[in-house]
């Protein structure tokens, strides 16, 4: 090599080098601003939930005094908010909170039933409310002085926040506790208050009987949806528990039984032709309905697109619909042949109601400018699973915005309402 091309070499090497460094020193530098960036955001969140924490215990205190109708339900206002606040703050921490199970759980249930009591109409807070609100109360406040002394001990440096980086890389020995650590230490020991009934997401669940069928039949019923013999079925898999779930084939079709009945089906090809008519999907979709067994059953509401028709069906009691039992089926439109199938929400069963709210008073109802374009009694399932005596009012508002509102014929009051199409 001549001295002229080791000279060149030296030179470019030389400016390589000096670009690296000039790189290398930009992207360290980058990089510690990420580092104190993410440690002011964990840092943010952990004193936000600190303090939406202890807001909450004080708004539960509060409530203990309050014996004015609005001041309570304002209250229960601020308690929601703040749970809400508590929850959303703790999520953002730089560890999965998946673990924190207890304290998401209690959070969830407290703001929860806090806020349907904001739903109350004309009452004053029961001794069973008050009761329930000072279970949460007590929680809160254990909750949020355990918050405190960690936001104490993280201050003086004797504990250290978590960083991601530092769980991904895990290069560095810690010596101090960190605050998941803790965390999960108290979420250990966490003695959240009873379950207990009410109208809201987290009210527990309501057991309901269990299906009458047999193993044998199931797998009959699945062959009759299918429209083959039963030993031409093919059992995928099945679900441990009450109902005895199983999955079973036929060809392209998959089929879910249980002790209850079909409760969904599908096909796997696709559908890229449209010989039918809607009217033409609607009766096969009876038919299949009629030969199945299910009944008495009215159109809810119909979709999909113009290869696969959607047809909701809901049960009817004295013709008035259910719509939160319904089931729903998918007709392909170019062979008539059922595309899907879902009934895991179907149930067959009688409610006793009484409709205390006429036609008139419902309508009653709307604000000025709000005129009705249809109406029709419905029987609809509370957050917390109770049946409600309901007026359906679709609706037309000053801007010409549909809406769907319904009037709860008990209290005769509106307790629901949606924006969309009348």
């Amino acid at each position: 090599m001549s001295s002229k091309l080791r000279r060149l070499a030296v030179i470019y090497v030389a400016a390589a080098l000096v670009a690296l460094g000039g790189y290398s020193f930009a992207a360290a530098r980058q990089l510690r601003q990420l580092r104190l960036t993410m440690g002011y955001e964990s840092a943010r969140a952990f004193e936000e939930a600190v303090t939406a924490v202890e807001d909450l215990s004080l708004s539960f205190k509060k409530l203990a005094y309050a014996n004015d109708e609005a001041l309570g339900k304002r209250l229960c206002a601020q308690a929601c908010a703040d749970a809400l606040a508590a929850e959303t703050a703790l999520s953002v921490l730089p560890f999965p909170t998946q673990e924190l199970e207890k304290l998401q759980g209690f959070l969830g249930r407290a703001g929860d039933y806090a806020g349907s009591l904001c739903a109350l109409t004309d009452e004053e807070l029961s001794k069973e409310h008050r009761e329930h609100l000072a279970a949460c109360g007590e929680a809160a406040e254990d909750f949020s002085r355990t918050l405190l002394d960690i936001q104490g001990r993280l201050h003086d440096g004797s504990i250290t926040m978590d960083t991601r980086e530092r769980r991904l890389v895990n290069i560095e020995r810690q010596e101090s506790p960190m605050l998941s650590a803790l965390l999960l230490d108290y979420e250990g020991g966490f003695a959240a208050p009873a379950e207990f009934a009410y109208e809201g997401r987290y009210s527990p669940a309501q057991e309901e009987a269990g299906g009458t069928l047999s193993p044998e039949e199931a797998v009959s019923l699945a062959a009759k949806a299918a429209g083959v013999e039963p030993r031409e079925l093919r059992e995928e898999f099945d679900y441990a528990g009450p109902d005895g779930r199983r999955c079973y084939s036929a060809g392209g079709l998959l089929l879910g039984v249980s002790s209850r009945g079909l409760e969904f089906m599908g096909q796997s090809r696709l559908v890229s032709a449209s010989t039918l008519t809607r009217d033409q999907a609607r009766e096969r979709a009876e038919a299949f309905l009629s030969r199945m067994g299910y009944g008495p059953v009215a159109l809810y509401s119909e979709g999909g697109s113009d290869y696969v028709a959607v047809f909701r069906y809901a049960p009817t009691q004295e013709e008035i619909m259910r719509p939160d039992d319904a089931l729903s089926i998918s007709i392909a439109m170019d062979d008539g042949s059922v595309y899907a199938f879902d009934a895991t929400e179907y149930r067959d069963r009688t409610v006793e109601l009484e409709w205390r709210t006429g036609e008139e008073e419902a309508l009653a109802t709307l604000p000025e400018g709000v005129e009705a374009v249809s109406t029709r009694q419905l029987i609809c399932k509370s957050p917390g699973g109770r049946y409600l005596p309901c007026w359906e009012l679709r609706c037309t508002g000053p801007s010409e915005e549909g809406a769907r509102i319904l009037v709860d014929a008990e209290t005769g009051r509106q307790w629901k309402i949606e924006l969309g199409d009348a």
